[in-house]
């Protein structure tokens, strides 16, 4: 058995399925492991408690009952009967199982009950002679049942196929850890959690391993490089800062001192800078960059949206009005004219500071003498954008800046690199905005909510996951929730907000809601960051389910802005199962604690974006659940790099490979 046709089971469209998820060897199909496991197994009703994910088996009484509430929403109902007990059995959108539920049948329910012990809400629903009880692994392939792939990979195991170890020895005995054939057999084959868990580990490891290598090679060669020390006016700082208007929090000030520290440093600055929505990050960058620019730098400011680097442009003249700084903004929205002028002022360092979005790093913007790069919202770009504009000095001093913040001992795992200022106080005056879970059955209160708010002259964001309506999903879109509320408010104005429109447009809307124009404004994730508006003073959220509790973070960081109460409401329907999940959002508004909460059940890769610097691309271990692992791999990464052995540099060498995708910011 050399190759994949060789397998019982696989012929030519199986085969191409199998190519098509860049499955090519026999190699590559037992190092494609499960993407995740459905563990099955019958509960006794007796040692169960509310909210408990559990299996129970139970006889249908009589025919399940429909109920269609919206377009894609629907819940079926049957009455079952276990153990002397009878239960109301609700499953949404499985209204076609109708169709095999008749009276006497058996059934096994997947699900909790929500509030007492006669509802229990299902999230799956299988015949009894259907249920397998075990660790059964789930691929995920498309066109490929997972049964039959299964079986398929049960015929590999069997023949005794060999794969090669890439740990070295050494790091198996250290850290006890199972070697690769074994873990692959277990991996598919699980008779027990205790052996799953162990192959898990031994993938965990591995994976951590990787990463710790990569970020210690990358630390290894930022430590060979040397620049000038920037001489920056201090007396010109301090007299700003009197000026500002307002006192800097603690935070804010260690932060701006741990930043003039590294420009006095003949060491390029690699410094993220994070903190929670509205925390100030952007007045430290205003500081920053005043420093670059009296020690005869350019500063480049780039945003991801062009909403925020307006924002950036606005802020940056308002502060430095009363000083000799020429302040340039280049987006695509700059006129071909314009942006000639502009590109020659950049050229001619005729601009100190020069704000804008991607349009920053095209290849015919020349800086004559960048000193410093600021990238706000910096995982928001891709590897080689940052990478192009910190090309166009000669090591430039970088400060990334980050509104989703994450642990400090995770910060600076994951930006190895890179030192790390946490700005944790908000400024003085703000109220904690009060946040609340609403079923859509229960929109009535949060109307009136809306109708409050907008007898006080303040005004409303109500945020969509969608654009237009899609036949797949329930979830509400901007042009929905516009008919609805345009009947439940008819004299509001009302505005829409997305991305098929054109900047412009944006640009336009935006300022309509700034000047009161407009009283409620439905929109997408657009507005997440960079829209300050002192009178919105409440949030609607539909479908909150559908966002990570960070982004909901950011979404909720739009309102509160002033020493106004303010209203965030996040709603769901009822079929929702993942309210603990939102509750959290209810009980803090603490960002660490939220994107810390948040990394613990999505991972990284799913907050960051899975391409972005620094983040490793994780399948199974997780960086805030596997800290200790992590700190492992990095004391064994450390030792590994300066050990010259062909195990050991083939291992590195693996590494290297893929250095260049991982930008060394």
């Amino acid at each position: 058995m050399n190759q994949l046709i060789d397998i019982k089971g696989i012929g030519k469209t199986t085969l191409s399925k199998l190519e098509n998820a860049s499955i090519n060897s026999i190699e590559d199909l037992l190092l494609y492991y499960p993407k995740s496991y459905k563990i099955q197994k019958i509960n006794n009703i007796n040692h169960i408690k509310i909210g408990e994910t559990v299996s129970l088996e139970m006889t249908i009484l009589n025919k399940p009952n429909i109920f269609f509430f919206r377009k894609n929403l629907s819940k079926l109902s049957v009455d079952c009967y276990l153990d002397n007990h009878k239960i109301k059995v609700d499953i949404f959108n499985r209204h076609f199982l109708s169709k095999v539920l008749f009276k006497d049948v058996e059934i096994v329910v997947t699900g909790r009950f929500k509030n007492n012990f006669k509802i229990f809400t299902a999230n799956d629903i299988v015949l009894k002679k259907n249920f397998k009880e075990g660790i059964i692994p789930l691929y995920n392939i498309d066109d490929i049942k997972d049964g039959r792939l299964r079986k398929i990979i049960e015929v590999v195991l069997k023949s005794g196929y060999h794969l090669e170890e890439i740990l070295p020895d050494e790091i198996l005995k250290k850290r006890n850890i199972q070697e690769i054939n074994n873990v692959v057999y277990n991996i598919h084959q699980p008779k027990n959690m205790i052996e799953l868990e162990e192959a898990l580990n031994r993938l965990k490891y591995q994976e951590l391993l990787m990463f710790a290598l990569r970020i210690t090679l990358i630390k290894k060669h930022r430590d060979h490089i040397n620049i000038s020390k920037k001489t920056y006016k201090i007396d010109v700082v301090r007299s700003f800062i009197k000026e500002i208007g307002f006192n800097l929090t603690n935070s804010q000030k260690q932060a701006t001192n741990d930043i003039f520290k590294d420009l006095k440093s003949d060491r390029q600055m690699n410094r993220l800078l994070q903190g929670d929505v509205g925390s100030g990050k952007t007045i430290v960058s205003i500081l920053t960059a005043l420093a670059s620019v009296t020690s005869g730098y350019q500063v480049a400011v780039m945003a991801p949206t062009l909403v925020l680097s307006y924002q950036h442009f606005d802020e940056f003249k308002k502060y430095f009005s009363n000083l000799d700084v020429n302040i340039v903004l280049l987006t695509s929205e700059t006129s071909i004219k314009e942006k000639r002028t502009v590109k020659n002022m950049i050229a001619n360092n005729e601009a100190d500071i020069i704000i804008g979005t991607h349009s920053l790093i095209q290849e015919d913007i020349q800086f004559s003498n960048l000193g410093l790069v600021i990238i706000d919202e910096q995982h928001r770009f891709g590897v080689n954008q940052r990478k192009i504009l910190r090309q166009k000095g000669y090591y430039p001093d970088i400060l990334l800046m980050s509104a989703t913040p994450i642990p400090r001992s995770l910060a600076i795992s994951i930006f190895e690199s890179s030192d790390v200022s946490q700005i944790t106080e908000k400024p003085k005056g703000r109220k904690p905005i009060f946040t609340n879970i609403y079923e859509f059955q229960n929109m009535k209160r949060v109307y009136q909510l809306v109708n409050q708010e907008l007898n006080n002259n303040n005004q409303v964001y109500v945020i969509c996951p969608l654009i237009e309506e899609n036949e797949t999903t329930n979830y509400f879109s901007v042009m929905e929730t516009y008919d609805i509320l345009n009947k439940r408010f008819p004299t509001a104005n009302i505005g829409m907000l997305h991305g098929k429109m054109k900047d412009k447009e944006k640009i336009d809307m935006i300022n309509q809601f700034k000047n009161n124009e407009i009283n409620i404004l439905i929109s997408t994730t657009v507005i997440e960051v960079g829209i300050h508006i002192d009178k919105a003073t409440t949030m609607l959220i539909m479908n909150a389910n559908a966002f990570g509790l960070a982004q909901l973070h950011q979404l909720r960081g739009r309102i509160g802005r002033s020493d106004l109460q303010s209203y965030c409401c996040l709603i769901v329907d009822e079929s929702v199962e993942d309210i603990d999940r939102l509750k959290i959002l209810e009980n803090t508004d603490d960002g660490f604690e939220i994107s810390a909460q948040d990394l613990k059940l999505r991972g990284p890769g799913e907050i960051f974006g899975k391409n972005q610097a620094g983040i490793p691309n994780l399948s199974f271990a997780n960086i805030v659940e596997d800290q200790e692992l992590l700190e492992q791999a990095l004391t064994d990464a450390s030792q590994l790099v300066n050990i010259n052995n062909p195990e050991i540099n083939q291992l590195k060498n693996q590494v290297l490979k893929t250095l260049e995708s991982y930008h060394l910011d």
